[in-house]
């Protein structure tokens, strides 16, 4: 039996706070000339300072620039969700369940547009090859 009404609430709650995280947004942003390393967008709203190995499941790269891509927010949740990759040369891949939906035009539109070509590399700190193939490992 659920308590909800047709306003809705607020309830007040505890949660973590990951330090250094808006210092690692800056960094990655500035890093890739605030611009989406696939597409080029350049809405700093709409970027993301994506992580290729999760904050949560490697603390040592954390903050590491090499563990990280500027990406916009369709193509970050692509990559987190593994539908994307990048491959040794920096090209994008795509996963199967991308491929399913080439059936849409959107979705075949921004997706296979991107395929196999190579993303707009940082000013330094190349994205770590390691950590790539770590992500690539789970590729969907």
């Amino acid at each position: 039996n659920f308590d909800i009404t047709k306003e809705g609430r607020d309830q007040e709650s505890r949660t973590k706070v990951r330090i250094g995280q808006a210092y690692f947004r800056q960094m990655i942003l500035s890093l890739y000339s605030g611009k989406c390393c696939v597409t080029g967008m350049d809405i700093p709203t709409l970027l993301r300072a994506s992580h290729i190995v999760p904050w949560a499941e490697d603390k040592d790269n954390r903050m590491n620039p090499e563990n990280g891509l500027c990406l916009s927010g369709t193509y970050d949740l692509a990559f987190d969700q593994h539908l994307i990759s990048f491959d040794e040369k920096y090209k994008m891949i795509l996963g199967n369940e991308i491929r399913e939906h080439f059936t849409n035009t959107i979705t075949k539109n921004y997706f296979e547009r991107y395929e196999g070509k190579q993303i707009i590399l940082p000013s330094r700190y190349l994205p770590s090859q390691n950590l790539l193939e770590k992500h690539r490992r789970h590729l969907r």
